[in-house]
């Protein structure tokens, strides 16, 4: 794998992330107005929704450790 390949792919994998924490950031901030408010019921599916996006970033983070640790030169 070239290096301007590998500088992409982490490039990506970054934008990728940083993009997935803005989405904890949106669901947050949402609990958090819906909590100050008052309105607990109505906080309820973004946490849910937070916890689902929140265990499936962890799943595709695992898998792509996985991959790197089998194969490490794979990655170089």
């Amino acid at each position: 794998m070239s290096i301007n390949k590998l500088a992409n792919d982490l490039i990506n994998a970054k934008e990728a992330e940083i993009q997935r924490l803005s989405w904890f950031d949106a669901l947050f901030t949402t609990i958090k107005n819906d909590l100050t408010s008052g309105d607990t019921y109505k906080a309820q599916k973004p946490a849910d929704l937070g916890q689902y996006l929140a265990q499936d970033f962890h799943h595709y983070s695992e898998d792509d450790l996985a991959g790197l640790k089998i194969e490490p030169e794979v990655a170089l």
